[in-house]
């Protein structure tokens, strides 16, 4: 699990939004779709969730959280039939947003967005479903956070945004987190990966060195397999060969060190296992789409 936290950690989640909605019965809010991940609770009330393509809709209780990944276009609705109020986005109102959509309210809705740097390969992002769906009964420690930002919300106090935003940041990761410990199990792909012994060995070395030459016959033998066996057997459970999988973690490494450290692209190059600083900025360039220098400045793709 050690691996699981790395990668956990390497999410980089450069802003976040956040509204709450009180809303009066009938209501439908339908969003547009976002470049970020997208959450929702039902903190009062319950209703429905409707994603394009999809002929049933799909429906939530109270306390019930819900989470776009990719932050498509969805639906929520009180009830099937209820008028929507559409074309939305939950940008438009600005961030930490109170909206009172009623006098009368019947129910309660937070909504947020979390935006993740550097999306592509990530490695647990790619195997997320379309919706993460919490039931109130498994939200376990959600509650809290979900009780702290509902209030929140509603104060006046210094710092209220910045708190908030932190609070929708450490709800992203619980999130991630359950989905992992309930529906990881049943997954192909990386986290299987990391169920076999030998492989999950292999990735716990890569992760634990990402600046050692590493070979594949190195990390064959360091979990006692033949060179084929390893190769072909990390390759179907990881889905790309061990040094592409090395390569990709030493640039999302990278990327954490240039921008949190603020560490100069030799000195990075050097920690993530490159004598060759212009051969680490070829690299850099080719997996993250901006070279070294230009990411340290906040230049991203």
């Amino acid at each position: 699990m050690d691996v699981l936290t790395d990668v956990l950690s390497a999410l980089r989640l450069r802003s976040s939004l956040y509204c709450r909605s009180e809303l009066g019965a009938p209501w439908g809010l339908h969003f547009l779709p976002m470049t970020s991940a997208v959450f929702h609770v039902l903190y009062h009330g319950g209703g429905f969730l409707c994603l394009p393509g999809e002929t049933t809709l799909r429906p939530l209780a109270e306390g019930d959280v819900v989470m776009l990944p990719r932050g498509e276009a969805h639906t929520l609705l009180s009830t099937p039939d209820a008028p929507l109020f559409r074309d939305l986005r939950l940008d438009q109102w600005g961030e930490c947003a109170l909206m009172r959509w009623s006098d009368q309210p019947t129910s309660v809705v937070l909504c947020g967005a979390c935006e993740v740097e550097q999306q592509s390969g990530h490695p647990l992002l790619a195997l997320l479903p379309r919706v993460i769906h919490i039931p109130q009964g498994e939200s376990g420690p959600l509650a809290g956070i979900l009780s702290l930002m509902a209030s929140e919300a509603e104060s006046t106090r210094p710092g209220k945004e910045l708190v908030l935003r932190r609070l929708a940041d450490i709800l992203f990761i619980q999130i991630l987190r359950h989905w992992v410990a309930t529906q990881g199990a049943t997954t192909r792909g990386w986290l299987a990966a990391l169920r076999d012994e030998q492989i999950g060995q292999a990735l716990g070395l890569i992760h634990h060195d990402p600046a050692h030459p590493w070979t594949v016959e190195a990390l064959a033998s360091a979990v006692a397999l033949s060179r084929a066996a390893f190769a072909a057997r990390f390759t179907r459970l990881v889905g790309e060969p061990p040094l592409h999988y090395l390569t990709g973690w030493r640039m999302r490494t990278a990327a954490q060190l240039l921008q949190e450290q603020r560490l100069g692209v030799a000195e990075v190059a050097q920690r993530v296992g490159y004598g060759s600083e212009v051969a680490f900025s070829k690299a850099f360039k080719r997996i993250v789409g901006v070279a070294p220098g230009a990411y340290r400045r906040g230049q991203h793709t």
